[in-house]
């Protein structure tokens, strides 16, 4: 081999070597992104997704229940309340200075009632449906009770020591239940309007959390409250308790537990206590029969969790948990029972676009049967269903109160 060869020899075999180094870089890195991206797959599909999945109510279109939207009735300030009369004919309305009440048949305002000062904090019809009981922030914690038909104050029940928050008739219409916002309460006599020493019926107490922006938003008075149920549903006269005996629950250590919801039947029994640990509870209800207890709560924000609310169900007799369903959202402070408890409506609030949104539960099944879109850009303030158990109210913070048909079968109003 002479000098020359030997020359363009050796330049040639060092751009072979370093094209094949290239290759084996670029096989390399290819071959590593393939099992990056792999495991990307599969840590998204088989970890994530199933994880969102198995904690959303899924729900197909072809599989959701059709709901119609009958009426739309415009209040003068954010609605806080709904109830409608027993016969269903009337829907009244909780606001700001006010309470309109409405005819559901034609869709017109009956009146307005403007006795209270400040926001509406609690709502009831009488079983007769001839009367309405009220209460509101500014009026010294007084209680009102109303004639329907034409809204003219009947008593003025003398006032409470703090804000009442609750309140509700007996099946025979003879007691009217009051509860503040520290759970102190009170049973009126409906014929003589004076104070019952003994209360018949079981109670459920919890404290309600609230949110940072509520915190800030809500009146002093109301921070720290406590939600009170009074479980008219259980008819045993045999269940009896006194101001004094609920107080004592209320003040007790384990009650004042994080997420802690206290039910007692009376002074002689301990209470039961139930525990939602780690979601705070924003919202409790009795089913119509009394034999369910629903409380609504969340936690804080997940990121890989859309579904932090929780809608707990408890057996009222062994305070064991029926059901846990499982609801977008970071909280649920709103629930309504249908008059035959087999539905229940929630909402749905916070870090997940369903602030405007109405879930419809199935409580045969413990499914998500229905989600109502309400097309409105604030999010729902009150819940309530009709006599016929398939009207439904829903009110939001754009001075709209809405009728619902949950099953789309009555045509527009």
């Amino acid at each position: 081999m002479n000098l020359t060869q030997r020359i363009s020899k050796y330049p040639l075999e060092s751009v072979r070597r370093k094209r094949k180094k290239k290759y084996w870089l670029l096989i390399w890195f290819a071959s590593a992104f393939a099992v990056c991206d792999m495991i990307v797959l599969f840590v998204l599909f088989k970890i994530l997704l199933p994880m969102l999945l198995d904690n959303t109510p899924y729900l197909l279109a072809e599989d959701a229940q059709e709901y119609t939207h009958l009426s739309t009735y415009a209040t003068t300030s954010t609605p806080k309340l709904l109830t409608f009369s027993p016969d269903g004919k009337i829907l009244a309305c909780g606001a700001y200075n006010e309470i309109l009440l409405w005819d559901t048949e034609t869709g017109n305002q009956l009146y307005a009632m403007r006795e209270h000062a400040g926001y509406v904090t609690a709502l009831t019809f009488s079983p007769d449906g001839k009367t309405f009981a009220s209460s509101s922030e500014f009026n010294q914690n007084t209680v009102l009770v109303c004639d329907t038909a034409t809204g003219q104050v009947i008593s003025n029940l003398p006032k409470q020591d703090s804000l009442i928050m609750y309140l509700d008739f007996s099946h025979d219409g003879s007691t009217l239940v009051s509860a503040d916002v520290h759970g102190s309460v009170i049973a009126w006599d409906t014929n003589t309007y004076l104070i019952h020493q003994r209360i018949q019926g079981r109670f459920a107490f919890t404290r309600r959390t609230y949110t940072y922006e509520e915190y800030y938003t809500f009146p002093d008075s109301y921070k720290g409250s406590i939600l009170t149920r009074w479980n008219r549903g259980i008819r045993d006269t045999n269940i009896i308790s006194t101001s004094e005996s609920l107080s004592s629950v209320v003040e007790s250590a384990t009650f004042n537990e994080n997420g802690i919801i206290a039910m007692t039947p009376g002074p002689n029994t301990l209470p039961i206590y139930l525990s939602s640990n780690p979601y705070p509870i924003q919202s409790l209800m009795f089913s119509p029969d009394g034999k369910i207890l629903a409380s609504g709560s969340g936690s804080d924000y997940q990121p890989f969790n859309i579904t932090t609310g929780k809608i707990h169900l408890w057996d009222v007799d062994t305070g064991q948990t029926v059901a846990t369903l499982k609801t977008p959202g970071s909280r649920v402070d709103i629930l309504a029972f249908s008059p035959d408890g087999k539905t229940l409506a929630s909402n749905g609030n916070k870090h997940w676009k369903g602030d405007n949104k109405i879930f419809i539960w199935d409580l045969t099944t413990h499914e998500l049967i229905s989600i109502i879109e309400t097309d409105s850009p604030s999010k729902i303030t009150a819940l309530a269903f009709a006599p016929d158990n398939i009207t439904l109210a829903s009110s939001n913070g754009n001075r709209r109160v809405d009728l619902w048909d949950i099953t789309g079968n009555i045509k527009n109003r």
